[in-house]
């Protein structure tokens, strides 16, 4: 049973959400004792949305300042805690009971939380802790007109509530709006106090965001420069060196891009995102020993705040690179390549694709990797992988596209362990118009081969005549059984023979063998194949 005496509100404010609100909603209306949502002006279905989840619903007009609104959606709260949050974010799924239980047993004031950012495929962009549960009746509210921070009173603690932000999956417009609405508000602030450097931090990450890269390495080096005379040691600092050094690296200025980085780290000695864009810059300069030593730092890092996600740090510390591990690895994994180290490369590029995500795009990028280094095999095995994958999901590797013979390979591959529809799958992808006539020829008696295993035989009586128009033959023969099918497959193995077509020819009486063993001929067929070996 939940402790009725600490009682939970879900405090938000809202205007033109209906895109997200209700799997907000969704997540959450389990796990709550009430539902608190100021509407500043929605004009779409927001507010019908709403209703359905709560009758708690109050209307104030649009002022321009997101505090205000957010204190108005805390004095309505009539819970022991409130649990701030936007419309576009959305408790995990698993995380309910975390929440319920955090306040139940809670001797802290307020918890941070940590938050997912999902971009528009999905993938998580960063991570980073926001205070969003806070004890009601202590005083506590937000400040700031935009990028509102909230006051906190008490004991604070990191708790393991984890929360996806959607607020990346808009369209351009939708984007192009929230950073004119952002940059104006923030543009004013500046005009008030230019040495606001968290102000300009903000406006550097705006920028940013609208790939802008000029205005934000503009803005965020202003801020750094604020930071050096100031000599301030604020958190959110770790983001802006993020910013400025991801801008000059977006630009292609690795030096400045370096400088920023080694500035960084002698800041917050921790810096994962600085890390992981010098292993970029040195891997790009083919600086293999600072490649591996920034690499190495950074998987160390990622262990720390894998195992304590405090050590992430309050919400001013934005990690945009907790989730490229396996980028890290990749890289590790060419370095051992270059070295000749071909066990160690194997393993870290198996690291790669362990770390989670998109398995089959991570199996694919490896095969190509192993295609551009001449080494075919090693390629088939993780585009086989990439196949097995695709196949689940409805989805075909690209490379396909341009290797048609790949497909033709992997198929063979499947047909011979007996995953009858992978190999039927795998053939049909090998497109004609991209294979050679032996690759043709070869797809022809696989598919003769593939016919003949499902037992469709009718199937495999219009294969045998395409494969003989293609071969020259005469196609008027009469197939009444089992055997007059043998016979004209031995005699397509002898045609092939003596064309000196060896591989095909060993297909052909692969199959001609299963059809009518009993018309096999040892010495006939083992002198004609022995030509193979000549």
């Amino acid at each position: 049973m939940y402790n009725k005496e600490q009682r939970i509100s879900v405090c938000m404010i809202v205007k033109n959400e209906e895109a997200f609100l209700k799997q907000c909603l969704e997540s959450v209306k389990d796990h709550v004792d009430e539902i608190i949502i100021v509407d500043t002006g929605s004009t779409d279905g927001t507010v019908e949305i709403a209703q359905k989840y709560t009758d708690k619903i109050y209307f104030h007009p649009w002022e321009n300042d997101f505090s205000k609104h957010r204190n108005q959606s805390l004095s309505y709260a009539t819970g022991d805690w409130i649990f701030q949050l936007d419309a576009d974010e959305e408790l995990f799924a698993e995380d309910g009971l975390k929440l319920r239980n955090t306040v139940q047993e809670s001797s802290t004031d307020y918890y941070f939380c940590q938050f997912h950012d999902i971009d528009k495929n999905g993938d998580v962009k960063g991570v980073f802790n926001l205070i969003r549960l806070f004890r009601n009746r202590m005083g506590m509210t937000f400040t700031q007109k935009v990028h509102n921070q909230l006051q906190t009173q008490g004991k604070g603690g990191f708790s393991k509530i984890r929360v996806k932000h959607y607020g990346y999956d808009l369209s351009e417009e939708k984007m192009t709006e929230k950073h004119l609405r952002t940059s104006n508000l923030l543009e004013e602030m500046l005009k008030v106090d230019p040495e606001d450097a968290y102000s300009r931090h903000q406006l550097a990450a705006s920028y940013s965001m609208h790939r802008e890269y000029e205005k934000a390495i503009e803005h965020g080096e202003m801020a750094l420069e604020i930071m050096r005379r100031k000599k301030l040691r604020n958190e959110f600092f770790f983001t802006t060196f993020y910013l400025v050094a991801q801008g000059y690296y977006t630009l292609n200025d690795m030096e400045s891009a370096e400088r920023v980085c080694l500035e960084a780290i002698e800041f917050f000695d921790m810096h994962l995102d600085a890390c992981h864009i010098l292993a970029a810059i040195y891997f790009k300069q083919r600086s293999i020993e600072h490649c591996r030593d920034m690499s190495l730092r950074y998987l160390s890092i990622y262990q720390q705040l894998h195992d304590d996600p405090s050590k992430i740090g309050s919400g001013s510390c934005y990690c945009h690179n907790l989730n490229k591990r396996s980028e890290i690895f990749t890289g590790l994994a060419c370095i051992h390549f270059l070295e000749k180290e071909y066990d160690i490369t194997d393993i870290y590029f198996r690291k790669a694709f362990d770390d989670s995500g998109k398995l089959m795009e991570r199996a694919e990028n490896i095969c190509r990797f192993y295609l551009e280094q001449g080494m075919d095999e090693k390629a088939i095995q993780w585009l086989t992988t990439a196949f097995e994958i695709g196949y689940l999901q409805g989805k075909t590797p690209e490379t396909f596209k341009d290797r048609s013979n790949l497909s033709l390979k992997i198929g063979k591959n499947f047909l011979l362990q007996g995953a009858l529809d992978w190999a039927h799958e795998c053939l049909e992808l090998a497109n004609d118009s991209d294979l050679t006539l032996d690759e043709k020829l070869e797809k022809r008696l696989l598919q003769t081969l593939l016919f003949w295993s499902n037992g469709a035989i009718d199937d495999l009586i219009q294969k045998l005549e395409s494969l003989m128009m293609f071969l020259g033959l005469n196609t008027d023969r009469c197939l009444d059984s089992f055997d007059d099918l043998g016979t004209l497959v031995y005699d397509i193995v002898e045609l092939l023979c003596e064309r000196r077509q060896w591989h095909p020819a060993e297909l052909a009486l692969n199959l001609a063998f299963q059809i009518a063993p009993s018309l096999f001929e040892p010495e006939k067929f083992q002198q004609l194949l022995a030509g193979a070996e000549q």
